[in-house]
């Protein structure tokens, strides 16, 4: 595949593909390995302040 060529070697273990209908997606990820929280914190902590933003409204 040409995609797969044109993927940075050092990024590679870090990518995934998904395909939706006819296209297929390359997706690529990071993240920061001296983080002071988990992903899920992360997330625990963005859907809290979302849903106190919302209920201002």
């Amino acid at each position: 595949m040409i995609m797969e060529k044109m993927m940075n070697t050092k990024t590679e273990g870090n990518t995934f593909t998904k395909k939706i209908g006819q296209t297929v997606y390359v997706v690529r990820y990071h993240f920061n390995e001296d983080a002071k929280e988990t992903m899920q914190e992360k997330i625990n902590r963005m859907l809290v302040t979302e849903v106190n933003r919302q209920a201002v409204y």
